[in-house]
């Protein structure tokens, strides 16, 4: 595994603070060897005052006096913040982790000299509370940048390589994923407050539904359907809320969200 000393981070957006606040919790990296840039310097202080670690005054600073360096930034940004990091050869490897959606490699390359690596990776927002899952590019690299980019990634969640190809699937399923739960989460809490539930009952029962739902899978004992068939008894309440989900085509739905994103994700690229 490649070895790092200090991490900076480009962007203290919401991927860039959930990015931060991962690596403090899971002490991957103390807070003084974390160092973070953004056009706001609200931004910046915040994250200081929060987690302790160090607010740099220009972008260069970040490719001066870091071993990895994580690309946070808004993807449609990038190319006009990428100019002024300035990055310089030198003696010792250095790593490049892009979390921007629909920025390729080859276009990230472009601004870094030769002995730099260039791993695109693609994190979800769970992230900032550990339990991330994050999508590592393999294409052109090393094990051993692979490694650390797994290093970093794996102490807050799960990691999974995939292919240059396969990233705009990733940044339509589990990139975008979060918001798609939320919103189903959401709808479930309302229906609760529809059939006369206080909305803090309702919320409370969901959340533990889902958690608990969730733990059935990652058991592997079964498959969704099968958990699903488990549920849903033979003419019972079960089937008949299935049904409407059915006619209203809920999975076919979701298909459609994740497939929008992976246009959009391929656009953004220049696909």
């Amino acid at each position: 595994m490649v070895d790092f000393q200090s991490i900076g981070v480009l962007g203290c957006g919401n991927m860039g603070a959930a990015l931060v606040r991962g690596l403090v919790a899971s002490k991957t990296a103390a807070p003084k060897d974390i160092f973070v840039y953004d056009t706001l310097a609200g931004a910046m202080e915040a994250l200081h005052k929060e987690l302790g670690v160090q607010p740099m005054v220009h972008a260069h600073d970040l490719t001066e006096r870091c071993d990895v360096l994580i690309l946070a930034v808004k993807p449609q940004i990038f190319h006009h913040v990428a100019p002024g990091l300035k990055p310089q050869s030198g003696n010792k490897e250095r790593v490049v982790l892009s979390v921007m959606a629909g920025v390729t490699s080859e276009a990230i390359r472009h601004y870094f000299p030769e002995d730099y690596q260039v791993v695109r990776v693609m994190p979800n927002l769970p992230l900032s509370v550990g339990e991330g899952a994050t999508a590592i590019e393999i294409d052109g690299h090393s094990e051993a940048t692979l490694l650390l980019a797994e290093h970093i990634f794996k102490a807050a969640g799960r990691t999974a390589r995939v292919t240059a190809y396969q990233m705009d699937a990733v940044t339509g399923l589990s990139g975008s994923g979060p918001a798609y739960v939320f919103e189903f989460l959401e709808g479930l809490i309302l229906a609760g407050v529809k059939a006369g539930l206080a909305r803090d009952v309702a919320s409370s029962l969901v959340l533990q539904t889902a958690k608990g739902a969730l733990k059935l899978l990652e058991s592997g004992k079964e498959s969704p359907s099968q958990w699903s068939a488990k549920v849903a008894s033979p003419g019972g309440t079960t089937i008949h809320g299935m049904h409407v989900l059915e006619t209203g085509g809920f999975k076919g739905l979701l298909m459609a969200a994740v497939e929008a994103a992976v246009a959009r994700s391929k656009e953004l690229s220049g696909k």
